[in-house]
Parts: structure tokens; sequence; C-alpha cells
């Protein structure tokens, strides 16, 4: 059953003729006249009486009118569930390593939920291999992850943003009155890093080893937080993303170190599966990014 002869049907029915109908659908009559030929065919039933030059609806016609009217109410509804950003209820499945989480989607949730209030965000937080597989398994919808810019097989890079990995300590470490530093005078002091399966702990080991050196950090700990935490009393170095300890740079609580030859810059890199619909969520959790960074 065609959806246009149904809703020539209703209006022919709104405007009491055919050639009213036909005028504001912008038909010839004859089309108009056939419309309603094939509805009824396809129905079996007569829908309109013809005497004269008058119409009417026959008592099945009127029957039919109600079930069209609410054809045409359900098909309205249909057609504007894309367009209804921020009105419609849905997920947004979002995988994220954890020093992004912190240092670049807490900031941007707030402004999410004021532009999609009724969307339900759920986040998983791993290493990039892992969200790797989850995106392409259908786990996730999006993932926003740290690495280098290389292709990813069957992944759509949504965006890309180089950052700098540094070394930080407490801006009151008495390193910090260095003017220069080489990676040797870094090595001497503690070094609390991250785990080894995060990639800028990968990047820092693959450097020292062309130099041969072997990295022994004081400790090791799988909690951003917790590292700027001891950091900031002073505890050690650390090797972090320039986005984790931007605002306490500003604050002076924090000091970005100036070693020389360790130049190590990542990207922050939004990925979502070639074969997946990018619902409007998807779109403006990419939108915000971008303009974030």
């Amino acid at each position: 059953m065609e959806l246009r002869n149904v809703f020539t049907f209703v209006r022919i029915v709104d405007l009491g003729s055919f050639t009213k109908a036909a005028q504001e659908l912008g038909y010839s009559q004859s089309t108009v006249t056939f419309q309603i030929k094939q509805l009824e065919s396809e129905l079996g039933i007569p829908l309109f009486d013809r005497i004269g030059k008058k119409i009417s609806l026959t008592p099945l016609g009127e029957e039919f009118l109600c079930f069209a009217i609410d054809l045409m109410k359900t098909t309205s509804q249909i057609k504007s569930i894309g367009s209804q950003i921020g009105m419609n209820k849905a997920k947004l499945r979002v995988g994220i390593i954890e020093s992004l989480f912190i240092g670049r989607l807490a900031e941007l949730i707030p402004e999410y939920f004021r532009l999609m209030p009724s969307t339900q965000i759920e986040t998983k937080t791993s290493d990039g291999v892992k969200l790797y597989q989850m995106l392409r398994s259908n786990e996730l919808d999006i993932i926003y992850v740290l690495d280098r810019k290389i292709y990813q097989k069957d992944c759509i890079r949504a965006f890309a943003s180089p950052v700098k990995i540094v070394f930080v300590a407490s801006s009151q470490h008495p390193i910090t009155k260095e003017k220069k530093l080489s990676i040797s005078d870094i090595l001497k002091q503690p070094l609390i890093l991250t785990e080894r399966d995060s990639i800028y702990r990968k990047e820092l080991e693959e450097t020292l080893a062309l130099s041969d050196i072997e990295l022994t950090p004081l400790l090791e700990v799988d909690n951003t937080s917790i590292i700027m935490k001891l950091i900031k009393k002073g505890q050690g170095i650390s090797f972090l993303p320039e986005y984790v300890v931007h605002e306490d740079v500003k604050k002076n609580i924090l000091a970005i170190l100036p070693v020389d030859g360790c130049d190590i810059t990542l990207y922050s890199q939004v990925f979502y599966n070639k074969n997946k619909w990018v619902s409007p969520q998807m779109k403006l959790f990419v939108n915000l990014l971008s303009n974030q960074t």
C-alpha cells in the first residue's frame, strides 16, 4: 500500500474535493483519481460515493479514515526520530583511556548534557588495544584514545589532535630551578610512572632503548589522579600528557621540565567503526571534542 495514496485520501476528505486535493498536492486530477482507485482496489472496498459532482465517504470509507489518520500520525513520528537531536532518548557508549577522561572528557560532559540532555553516556576506560577490539566487536560506539597517528583497519578517524608528553614535577621541586636538563638528570630522580601498557610509557621506554638506557621507576601506578597527587607533594617526577597537567602548570602548582633529547608527541584521536551509523549523539561528541582541542 502506497503511503502517498493514503495521504491523498486524507486530504480529499479534509478538503471535500478531488480537485482541491489535486491542486494542493501538485497533482493532476487524473493522478488523484488513479491513486484512489488503486487504494480502493488494494482494500477491496469503495471509499467514496460519487453522486453528481459531490463526493461522500462510504460507511467503510469512514471506518478506513480512522486507520488512515492513525497511519499518517505514526508515519510523521517515524520521520521525526532522527531530527529530534537532544530530545530522543539514546545511549552513547564511549571507550576512553583514563588520562583523556581526566584531562579532556570530564570538562566536556556538562556541555554535552546541556545540548543533549536525554542521552545516557556509558563509558569504558581501558588501554588502546582493548578499546580498538571493543570498537570492532560493536561493544562501543566510539573510542577516544592517545596513540601514534596510524591507520586502523575497519575504523574511521573522526579527528586527531597532537599532544606533547612531558616530564613534570612539583613547582617546589629543586630540579625546577635548572634551565636545561638531560635525560640522565631525570633518571637520577625518583620516577612515578604509569603502568607498562600505557602508550606514553611505552614511547618513553622505546626512546631510551635507542640509547641502551633501561627505565627503572620508583613506583608504577595505573591511576593518573594518584600520580598527580604524589608529584604535587614532591614525591618524584612523572611523564604525562600535557593536557593532564596544563591547569596545574598555569596555577604554578606543577612545572614542566625542559628535558633535551626526549621530544615525544602522540595524538588524541576519535575512532568509530566504518560500518557504524553515525548517530546525532556521536556527531555531537566529535564536534565538542574538535572545538575543545
